[in-house]
């Protein structure tokens, strides 16, 4: 904190030095940021801008504050500058002041500053006093951090994994991953146990479940990464949830056709058996189109439950792909078998 004795009033003008803040939710930094009460004038400001160490405020934004500190406008240096000496601040400042408030989450921000065009922006408390300045270089680290973290997480692999890590720490926290993924890769072994006996009279129709569950696999985790990177950058709420849900239904389907009738023909063609090019290519088109719905459902459900998606979704997504492809296919190949086509 700042003061200035102004010789025209013989008081003291104060201007708060706001330093960096850790955002607690998502470890943003905000940048110290300086406010000034709303009676000062212009020249004041500047004076006492001039007793200030240079790096006192890394914003080119001077914050207006009002009664109890509250943030109520701002105003660029240029403003300040070019304004006449006896100027009061609240007459220079624009209240149409468009604030962060700092519960928010870091992606919102990032939102919120991107659509103002401003370089920086200021972050409240619950109470509307000022705490800091987000500051658009600050962001784009966070940004980076924050998609650096969400692609170690989507792998399984601890967000602050480095080459100079211990590797014991480096294999218990991948273990715990490999250990869930384990399971559920017996939940879809239990789906083809249970079709031991069709397997057994067509064992052609083993040599195409990798085929099936693979591709599943593949699309899934297309449409999972698109919908992590959406939710982090604000581009995918709750609100258009439905319409992107049947963009990638839309996307699903067109891969589907075309997967589908390819492995089919080369199905076909390599086993000589019509029937099964049908069962793969309708199973792979089943499976693409639920890779599809899964890879938007499950982070979607997994932010409402407040839980990272980035965090255990492309678990979920893999097991839906493999234990309803393996199904899928099973279950037409089965029908194919009984109705004598196999």
């Amino acid at each position: 904190m700042i003061a200035f004795r102004t010789p025209a009033e013989g008081a003291f003008l104060r201007a708060q030095d706001v330093r960096p803040a850790a955002h607690d939710a998502d470890g943003l930094i905000y940048a110290p940021a300086l406010s000034f009460p709303r009676h000062a004038t212009a020249q004041q400001v500047i004076d006492t801008l001039r007793h200030m160490r240079p790096d006192a405020a890394s914003s080119s934004y001077l914050f207006v504050t009002g009664e109890a500190g509250r943030l109520i406008g701002a105003l660029s240096l240029h403003q300040l500058v070019v304004a006449s000496p006896d100027a009061r601040v609240e007459s220079l400042m624009s209240p149409s002041l468009i604030s962060l408030p700092e519960d928010l989450p870091a992606e919102e921000q990032a939102r919120i500053l991107s659509d103002s065009g401003l370089m920086a922006l200021p972050v409240v408390d619950g109470l509307g006093r000022l705490v800091g300045a987000l500051d658009a270089g600050d962001l784009l680290d966070a940004v980076e951090e924050e998609a650096t973290e969400d692609m170690y997480r989507l792998a399984g692999v601890h967000k602050d994994e480095e080459i100079s890590r211990p590797l014991s720490l480096a294999a218990r926290d991948r273990v715990f991953w490999l250990i869930i993924n384990l399971g559920t890769a017996f939940l879809a072994a239990s789906v083809v146990s249970s079709f031991q006996n069709v397997i057994a009279h067509a064992a052609v129709l083993a040599a195409f479940m990798p085929i099936v569950a693979g591709q599943g696999g593949n699309a899934g985790t297309q449409t999972l990464t698109f919908i992590v990177r959406s939710l982090a950058l604000g581009e995918l709420r709750f609100a258009n949830a439905r319409q992107i849900l049947l963009r990638e239904i839309a996307i699903g389907i067109c891969n589907g056709l075309c997967i589908g009738l390819l492995v089919g023909l080369l199905g076909w063609l390599w086993k000589g058996i019509p029937a099964l090019g049908v069962v793969v290519g309708v199973a792979m088109l089943g499976n693409l189109i639920l890779a599809s719905v899964a890879g938007v459902v499950v982070p979607l459900a997994l932010k409402a439950l407040r839980i990272d998606p980035a965090l255990a979704s492309s678990i979920f997504v893999t097991t839906v792909t493999d234990v309803c492809g393996f199904f899928f296919f099973l279950s037409l190949g089965m029908l194919a078998l009984q109705m004598g086509y196999l």
